[in-house]
């Protein structure tokens, strides 16, 4: 389990801050998901804390549990209120955004063609945030060669919204729906692309995409890619 080399090497100094980044994360989601809870009470188990109503025993000696007191509170702390160090003003703003994912309009998916089907079940399966599922279901229509600009445009969304973010993986199906159809998702492509790009450290690029929904009429994401830019400027 990586998180519990990520203990340890918390424990010795040697953790880095994009294993910083993924174990904050994983802690704050185990507070809210029960197989993570069942997970990380694993983990705590194993390095010698182990939970008896109606509070918490800890095995080990006072310097084990000052270390992961430390830890648990300045993930918490830091995370929550000023995100994690290596995060800049600009991507904790992409983050935010990233809170309510994207509706896709059902349109006419349900037929009886397979490839119709597919995409039914991955819409179902995306609007009920479960991007895994939604993602296999699309990858079935892609390798049918069935796939179009709508598919590969939500094969992105899965992409950037799973546990596990993918987001040079979301820009390459971004690029595929742009291919298939540069008039289709074309405001919602720049925006999603930007903030791939900012994430991946991209600034550049993210500039880029950013200004070109700025400076679009239509884009319902104008004045946040203009408070993006603006954090990305001072």
């Amino acid at each position: 389990m990586k998180y519990k080399q990520y203990l340890e090497r918390h424990n010795n100094g040697t953790l880095s801050d994009t294993e910083w980044e993924d174990l904050t994360r994983a802690m704050l989601g185990a507070h809210f998901d029960r197989e993570r809870q069942a997970e990380w009470a694993q983990l705590l188990a194993q390095n010698g804390v182990v939970r008896e109503a109606p509070r918490m025993l800890f095995r080990k000696t006072w310097r084990m549990l000052a270390a992961a007191s430390v830890l648990v509170a300045t993930a918490i702390t830091g995370w929550l209120l000023l995100g994690p160090p290596s995060v800049s003003p600009a991507q904790r703003l992409a983050i935010a955004y990233m809170e309510k994912p994207f509706e896709i309009n059902a349109g006419a998916v349900r037929g009886e063609k397979a490839v119709d089907i597919n995409r039914g079940r991955a819409l179902e399966a995306f609007s009920n945030r479960e991007y895994e599922k939604a993602y296999r279901y699309l990858r079935l229509v892609e390798t049918e060669g069935q796939a179009k600009a709508e598919d590969f445009f939500q094969m992105g969304l899965c992409l950037m919204y799973r546990d596990q973010p993918e987001y040079q993986g979301a820009l390459n199906k971004f690029n595929l729906a742009r291919q298939s159809d540069a008039a289709v998702y074309v405001d919602e492509i720049d925006w999603f692309s930007g903030l791939c790009h900012l994430l991946l450290g991209d600034t550049n690029n993210a500039e880029a995409s950013f200004q070109k929904v700025a400076g679009s009429a239509s884009s319902r994401n104008r004045a946040a890619a203009e408070a993006i830019l603006k954090a990305l400027r001072e």
